[in-house]
C-alpha cells in the first residue's frame, strides 16, 4: 500500500463569503424546523432534511479481523452495539404515494472510543455541486419558499424569483461524468427494496491522522422484495421475519487526484479499501419510531470523536446546519 495522505485543518477551510451564506442559510433552517410540524401536517417538529423515517432498529457490528493497526486503535473492540436508522430524503414527509428512492441509512455505533460514533449514509452519494455558496443559497430559498408556502401562499409567489435563480444556478454547476453516470445507473433501480441498495457517507471522515469514506453494501441481492409495498411497510415486515446483514467498509485517501475531498460530485478510484466489518440488523428489533425518544435521536456525525470526524468543505456548512436543525428540533419537542 502506498503512503496515505494525512488529514489537514485547510481541507476543512470556508472563504468568508461562504461564512457569510452560511449563517444565512442555518437561520432559514431555524425557520424551516419552527414551522416544519405544519409543513408536514404532524405532531412533531421534523428534521430539515430525511425528515421522515420509516424504521429504527437495534443491530450489532462485528470488527474484521488482520486490520492495519491505526483501523484497530480506533475500532479496538470485537463487536459494538449499534442502532440503525432507515429514512427517506425528503425535507417534507410525503403521507401519499410512493416517495422519492432517496433513502437514508444512519449508524449510531456505541462507545467507539468511549463515545457514539455516528455516520449518516446514502444511497445517492454524489453531491450535486462543489461549491458551498451555490448549494447554501439553494438551500435556503428552499426552505424559505416552504416556510411562506404554509403561512401565507400568495405571500410566497414573491419567494419564487429567488428560488428560481438559485436552482438554475444549482442545476447549471450539477454536471459531471460521475455524477451522470450515477444517474443513469440509479434510474433502473428507483423502485428496488432499500436494503438492496448500496450507501455510503457524504463527503469524507477522519479516520485517525487519515481521511477516509465509508460505505455499506447487503450481503446479498435483495432487489426483488417488497416491489408493489411501500418501503416503510417492506422494511418493517423484512426486520420482523430475519436478521439483516451488511457489510461496512472503508476506502484510505492516497491522493487528490483520484480521491477529492473537496470534489463531492467525483467517485474516488484506486482506493485501497478495507472491511471494517460485518452488521447484523437483529430479527424482531425495530423499535416505535412513534415514540418521541426514537424520533428525536440524532444521528450527528459531529459528536464523533476527534479522530472520526467529517472533513471537507461541504462537511463543514453541514456541521452547523447539523446543530441548528438539532437544537431547534430538540428545544421544540421538548415542550
Amino acid at each position: 500500500m502506498k503512503l496515505l495522505l494525512k488529514y489537514r485543518h485547510e481541507f476543512d477551510q470556508l472563504s468568508s463569503q461562504e461564512t457569510k451564506d452560511l449563517d444565512k442559510a442555518v437561520k432559514s433552517v431555524e425557520k424551516f424546523i419552527e414551522s416544519s410540524s405544519k409543513i408536514s401536517e404532524v405532531d412533531h417538529a421534523t428534521r430539515d432534511a430525511h425528515a421522515k423515517t420509516y424504521a429504527t432498529a437495534k443491530g450489532f457490528l462485528t470488527i474484521s479481523e488482520s486490520l492495519p493497526d491505526f483501523l484497530t486503535e480506533i475500532f479496538d473492540q470485537k463487536e459494538y452495539d449499534l442502532l440503525a436508522r432507515f429514512s427517506n430524503g425528503n425535507l417534507v414527509i410525503n403521507k401519499k404515494g410512493r416517495d422519492s428512492p432517496l433513502y437514508g441509512f444512519s449508524l449510531k455505533i456505541k462507545n467507539v472510543k468511549g463515545q457514539d460514533a455516528n455516520f449518516p449514509l446514502v444511497n445517492f452519494p454524489l453531491f450535486p455541486t462543489n461549491s458551498p455558496s451555490v448549494f447554501l443559497n439553494f438551500f435556503r430559498s428552499v426552505n424559505t419558499f416552504l416556510v411562506t408556502k404554509q403561512d401565507n401562499f400568495l405571500v410566497s409567489v414573491l419567494d419564487l424569483p429567488s428560488l428560481i435563480k438559485n436552482s438554475l444556478s444549482l442545476f447549471s454547476s450539477m454536471f459531471s461524468v460521475d455524477l451522470v453516470k450515477k444517474i443513469l445507473k440509479f434510474i433502473p433501480k428507483r423502485k428496488d427494496f432499500f436494503f438492496s441498495f448500496h450507501f455510503d457517507g457524504i463527503g469524507s471522515y477522519r479516520i485517525g491522522d487519515y481521511v477516509m469514506k465509508i460505505g455499506l453494501k447487503p450481503v446479498r441481492n435483495l432487489s426483488e422484495i417488497g416491489k408493489d409495498e411501500l418501503q416503510r411497510d417492506s422494511i418493517n415486515e423484512f426486520i420482523s421475519l430475519q436478521d439483516s446483514h451488511f457489510l461496512l467498509t472503508v476506502q484510505l485517501c492516497e491522493n487528490l487526484e483520484d480521491q477529492p475531498i473537496n470534489d463531492l460530485m467525483k467517485t474516488w478510484k484506486n482506493a485501497p479499501e478495507y472491511l471494517l466489518g460485518k452488521i447484523v440488523i437483529l430479527q424482531d428489533s425495530a423499535l416505535d419510531s412513534k415514540s418521541s425518544t426514537i424520533e428525536n435521536l440524532n444521528f450527528n456525525p459531529f459528536e464523533n470523536a476527534e479522530n472520526l470526524q467529517p472533513v471537507g468543505k461541504i462537511q463543514q456548512i453541514r456541521k452547523k446546519i447539523y446543530e441548528a436543525s438539532i437544537e431547534t428540533r430538540n428545544r421544540l419537542n421538548r415542550k
